[in-house]
Order: C-alpha cells, then sequence, then structure tokens
C-alpha cells in the first residue's frame, strides 16, 4: 500500500513537472510562430518589434532548416521551411542569324530571374535550314521543376535588305549582298553598265536548301558633272551645238547639254556662250566657253618682232588686214581685217616657245660678301618675262675669276642653261655722304643732324651715319660736326661741316601752326604727293613777292615773314618751301648757290621718281617756273643753279611728267 502510495506521489510530481514544461515553453512561445514557409529566395520574415534573429542567415536554400529568433531575451528555435513554387521569368530577345547559323535557346532569352538553376530548351525543335521571320518559344524549368515559357523571334537572312554605290564606283562583289557568313549562288547578272545609271536593280540568290534569297543594288548620283572651258571656231552659218563647247565633259551617267545663253552663229565676233551639262539625276555643272564666229580661222604664232600679214591667214576669200599687228608679246588678240571687202577679224594666239638667249653683263660687277642675284652679271631676250637662277654659285668669300652656271626660265617654261666665268672683286670704294653742307641751328633745341644728311654707297646702298658733335647746344656759336659712315666691307667716310647756333625769335610750334593754315587751304584729302607738291609750289609763288632783302641767318624768322607778309627774297621762298614740306613729310635737301655775287636758295626733292631741282622762287630778273627739273633743265640759266654737285645725290635725267606720276602715284607704281 505504501509502496504504491509512494509511485503515485512521483507520477503527480512528474507529471506537474512537465505541465511545468510545457507551461513554461507554451509561455516562451507566446507571440512567437514555431514553424514559417517560405519562398525560396526570399529573406527570413520580419520580426514583431524587440525580436531578432540571432544571426544573419542570408537566402536559405530549398529545405527544412532550424533558426533561432530571440524572443523575450532568450534564443529561441524556429522551424523554416523553405519551399520553390515560382516557375522562372526571363524576357525575349530577338535573334537574327545568317543562314547556315545555328544557335541554343539560350542566345533567344535574357534577365533569367528563379532562386534555383533553370534549364532552357526550345518548346518544339526548330529548322534552322530556312531563311524567314519565326515566332519560337523557349521553355524554362528550375530544379524544383516550376515551368514557364517565353515567346521570342527568330530571323534567319541569307541576304542583306540592299547595297547602295555611287555611279562610277566598282561593281560589288556577290558577298557583299550576302548577310554575314551566309553562302548562296548569285543568280543575278551583275554587270558594269549598272553603276554608270542610276536605279534600284533586284539581285536574287539560291541556296542549298532551294530556296530563293532576295537583296537590291542602289546606284545613286550625287557628284556633278565636271567640264572646262574651251575656245571653237566656226564659220558664220556653221552648225553649233552646246557640247561643242565643252571640252572633256565627264559624269558617271549620261549627260546631256544645252545652252544658257543662245550663241549668234551669223555675224562675225567673239561671243561668251554658257552651257549647262545635265546628268542622270538632274546634277548640273555650268561652263562657259569661247565662241569664235569669223570667216577666217584663228591662227597660233610664235612671238616675233616680224609683222602679221595675210598670208598666212587661212580663209575662203581675199583677206586684208585693217591694222598693223606685231606679235612681240605672248597671249590671244582680235585683229581686225576684211573678207572679200566684208568686216571680219582674225583671232591670233601669240605663244613662245623659243628658249631665252642669254648672256654675261658686260656692265656687271660682283662683289666678295655681297651675294647678288644671276640678273646682276647676266641678261636674257626673250618675249615673255625671264627669271635667272644660279645652278652653280660663286663663292662669295674669294675675290677673282669664277666659273658659275645659270638657268633662265621665261614665262612659259622654256629654260636656257648657261656656263660662263664672272669675276668677283673686293668692295674698296667708301660711301658718299651727301648733304653735309653748312646749317643753322637754335639754342637750346634738339638739333635733327640727320634730317638732311644721308650716305649711299655704290654696292650696299644707304649706310649708316653716326654724328660726332662739339655743339654746345645751350650756347650761340659756330661748331664743327663731323658725320661718318662705314660700308659693310669696312671702307670709312666722313666729311665736317659748320653748324651756326643763333637765338630763336620764332617758335617751331609757330611755325607749324603757320604752316598748317596755308596746308588746310590747298591741300585736300584725295590728292597724291605729286599733287601735293604742285600745290606748296603754285601756293609759295603766288603768295611770296620778291623784295629783294631777307635774314639769311634765321629760316624760321624769315618763313613766317613769307607766312604773314607775303615779302621777302629767295631765302624767303625757301624757308616757306621748308615749312610746307617739313609739314607734309616730303623728302628733301637744302641747296645754296656756289659762287656769284648773292646767295639764292632752294631745294631738291624726291618723292619716289628720283631726285629733282624744286625752286619755287619767282623775281624779276628770274621768271623760270623750276618744279621738278633736270640739271639739264637748269642749264637755261647756269649760274643761278650752280652748286656743289658732290655735296648731294645724283639728279634724275628724265623729264618730269607730272601727269605720269600722278597717274602711277593713283595706281600704287611708285615706290
Amino acid at each position: 500500500m505504501e509502496q504504491k502510495k509512494t509511485k503515485r506521489i512521483i507520477w503527480i510530481c512528474v507529471a506537474g513537472v512537465l505541465a511545468l514544461a510545457v507551461g513554461l515553453i507554451v509561455a516562451q512561445y507566446i507571440g512567437l510562430r514555431p514553424i514559417v514557409a517560405v519562398e525560396a529566395g526570399d529573406a527570413l520574415p520580419a520580426l514583431r518589434e524587440g525580436d531578432r534573429y540571432a544571426q544573419d542567415y542570408g537566402t536559405l536554400a530549398v529545405g527544412t532548416h532550424v533558426v533561432k529568433v530571440v524572443h523575450h531575451g532568450i534564443p529561441t528555435p524556429v522551424l523554416v521551411r523553405v519551399r520553390d513554387t515560382a516557375a522562372p521569368t526571363a524576357e525575349p530577345r530577338e535573334l537574327t542569324l545568317a543562314y547556315g547559323e545555328t544557335a541554343k535557346p539560350d542566345k533567344l532569352i535574357s534577365r533569367i530571374r528563379d532562386a534555383s538553376v533553370v534549364s532552357v530548351s526550345f518548346e518544339e525543335p526548330f529548322d534552322f535550314d530556312r531563311i524567314g521571320d519565326f515566332d519560337v518559344t523557349v521553355a524554362l524549368e528550375d530544379a524544383s521543376g516550376n515551368r514557364s515559357t517565353v515567346a521570342s523571334k527568330m530571323h534567319i537572312r541569307a541576304t542583306v535588305d540592299g547595297v547602295a554605290r555611287e555611279a562610277g564606283d566598282p561593281i560589288p562583289e556577290a558577298k557583299a549582298f550576302l548577310y554575314k557568313s551566309a553562302e548562296a549562288e548569285l543568280l543575278s547578272t551583275l554587270s558594269a553598265d549598272m553603276m554608270h545609271h542610276i536605279g534600284t536593280y533586284p539581285i536574287e540568290f539560291r541556296l542549298a536548301n532551294g530556296q530563293t534569297a532576295a537583296s537590291t543594288l542602289t546606284v545613286s548620283d550625287t557628284t556633278p558633272p565636271q567640264g572646262e572651258s574651251t575656245t571653237v571656231w566656226i564659220r558664220p552659218g556653221d552648225p553649233l551645238s552646246p557640247e561643242m563647247l565643252v571640252k572633256l565633259p565627264h559624269d558617271e551617267t549620261d549627260l546631256t547639254f544645252a545652252f544658257l545663253s543662245e550663241p549668234d552663229e551669223s555675224l562675225p565676233e567673239v561671243q561668251t556662250v554658257a552651257v549647262r551639262m545635265t546628268d542622270e539625276a538632274g546634277n548640273t555643272a555650268d561652263v562657259e566657253s569661247k565662241l569664235i564666229v569669223s570667216r577666217i580661222e584663228p591662227i597660233a604664232i610664235e612671238a616675233s618682232d616680224e609683222p602679221l600679214t595675210a598670208d598666212r591667214l587661212a580663209s575662203r576669200g581675199e583677206i586684208v588686214l585693217d591694222e598693223p599687228f606685231v606679235p612681240n608679246t605672248t597671249g590671244i588678240y582680235t585683229v581686225n581685217a576684211t573678207v572679200d571687202g566684208e568686216a571680219d577679224f582674225v583671232l591670233v594666239t601669240v605663244v613662245d616657245t623659243t628658249p631665252p638667249t642669254v648672256e654675261k653683263r658686260g656692265d656687271a660687277v660682283l662683289y666678295t660678301g655681297h651675294p647678288a642675284a644671276p640678273e646682276t652679271a647676266f641678261a636674257a631676250t626673250d618675249f615673255s618675262p625671264v627669271t635667272f637662277t644660279w645652278l652653280t654659285e660663286p663663292d662669295w668669300t674669294t675675290a677673282g675669276e669664277q666659273s658659275v652656271r645659270v638657268m633662265a626660265r621665261d614665262g612659259e617654261g622654256n629654260e636656257t642653261e648657261l656656263s660662263e666665268t664672272v669675276t668677283v672683286e673686293d668692295d674698296v670704294e667708301p660711301p658718299v655722304l651727301y648733304g653735309v653742307v653748312d646749317r643753322i641751328a637754335y639754342v637750346g633745341e634738339p638739333i635733327a643732324y640727320l634730317a638732311e644728311v644721308y650716305a649711299e654707297d655704290a654696292v650696299d646702298g644707304k649706310t649708316e651715319v653716326t654724328v660726332e658733335s662739339g655743339v654746345q647746344a645751350d650756347k650761340a656759336g659756330t661748331y664743327e660736326v663731323t658725320f661718318i659712315t662705314e660700308d659693310f666691307s669696312g671702307n670709312r667716310a666722313s666729311a665736317t661741316c659748320k653748324y651756326k647756333l643763333v637765338s630763336a625769335t620764332v617758335t617751331e610750334a609757330e611755325i607749324h601752326e603757320l604752316a598748317q593754315e596755308v596746308l588746310s587751304r590747298i591741300i585736300t584729302d584725295d590728292m597724291v604727293t605729286a599733287e601735293k607738291l604742285k600745290a606748296v609750289f603754285d601756293y609759295t609763288r603766288g603768295h611770296v613777292h620778291y623784295v629783294g632783302d631777307s635774314n639769311k641767318s634765321d629760316w624760321r624768322k624769315e618763313a613766317a615773314r613769307g607766312f604773314r607778309t607775303g615779302r621777302g627774297d629767295c631765302f624767303t621762298f625757301y624757308s616757306v618751301t621748308r615749312a610746307l614740306l617739313d609739314e607734309l613729310g616730303i623728302e628733301y635737301m637744302s641747296v645754296q648757290r656756289q659762287g656769284g655775287r648773292t646767295r639764292h636758295y632752294w631745294t631738291i626733292v624726291n618723292i619716289g621718281t628720283g631726285w629733282y631741282h624744286f625752286d619755287t622762287t619767282v623775281a624779276p630778273h628770274h621768271k623760270h617756273k623750276c618744279f621738278m627739273w633736270t640739271n639739264a633743265q637748269c642749264k637755261v640759266k647756269p649760274y643761278f643753279w650752280r652748286y656743289n654737285e658732290s655735296k648731294y645725290p645724283e639728279i634724275a635725267t628724265e623729264k618730269f611728267d607730272y601727269n605720269e606720276v600722278v597717274r602711277m602715284e593713283r595706281e600704287g607704281l611708285l615706290p
């Protein structure tokens, strides 16, 4: 009995413990699901606030898993069942293949989505031995047996849609029409004629399976025609077509020609005729040519000094030249003539096919250290301009006789080569100083020593001049000034003159103001230099009246007197002239007569034509108009313009042609 009682108590205790354990477990799982189902690929479900997973479990594989959730602070196991119930998905992708190629079904889809490995297959077997556009169904199945399908498109091509070429291009090869690596037999004929006519031509192929495939060849023409101007001669009334007036017409397609300006084939004259060329595509190009209508056939003759004679011309009638024509310059000329008494003309083309005649200059001088152009030593005779080139140049560092070779080429390309000897000399002559004469300057003012002084060398041209002066600028008196120059070869020259410094009674600004007031009345903006010079000459002669006295120690004072009173002698005329030339910037040099009972003053002027005498003085005993005179012209009164020529540049020998110089200046032909 006791034993049974004891067993009952034990079982009651065990049951109580079990009940307590179950109660504790149930109490622990309150608010927490012990078993959870999750779709493959999804994350674990979210927990209620306060709970968390004991670790990062990530994405779990298909199957049953135990995970721990910290619930009420205690890690608690939860059973997670991961299942794959979703079918795979993918996006269709169109595929284009060349005939003869094959492809796996995965090429027809992209972006496969599933939690497991997916196998891809054609829903039905696909026949690749054909061309066309096909609907294709691709089947997808994942590891859990979930299936889906995707509808896509397959394009199998044997040819490209078309081939485009420019007219005149080479004939395309058959493979140009085939798509990628496709192989097929060309059934159409590709001919060169196709490439010269615009259009679209069908091109057909046969495949290995017997199917035919088509493409096209499109020939276009986007390039305008080409052609050159020409000169055509016809007799009056002869037939004329527009294509006759186009030289070397060219296009890859057929051309048509039309006159843009209708010519007159009946009258003798030279006409400019425009012709339009049009190709098959409508591209156009215009050409202007010369039409010669004449009963005399045009002639081309060699340049010469012999006049053209009628017996050299061809016509069906008697020719008489209306005027002499000497063909000594290359070019095309219209020479008037009559044929059987009726007015006509002949077009003469003067050509130069004869090489220049070259010879050594008798006056040629070459100098060491001074490389010179071949023209210095050689001259050419020809009917067109000639240029020279050294083929073998002299050694410019060595004096003596040397062998050289030159080539002369005329304007028509004819050439002459000549071997000769030339002599190269050392330059031993010094430059020449000009304008070193006694002068007047003003105390306390800058002295423009080189205003009327320069040096020129026979070889080097103008050379630099330096000044050695003992002038005390702030003290009146007479001082010596030496001018020195040296050429490239080291030859030196010097000359000394006296400068007399006097106190200024008239300022430079006053002379400037007086001169500008005059120039504002006698000069216009459209005048060239020669016209301005003539205006100065006319004003001075007309404004200043000769009275036989002046202050020759102060040119400014005398210039002011001349401007203000219009009275004075030759020094006054000179002073007014000098002031005006200074303002105009015209190059001049002051000249004083050498010898004689009285002094006389004037200028020499250079405006790019060489130096000329320019004397504005007019007096009872001197009424000559010395406007740009040569030395020969000045001999009309020899004693009056006698001067020390060695101190001045050489005076021009050709008479000054005022109208011609004005013309040349206006045309920019003077330096």
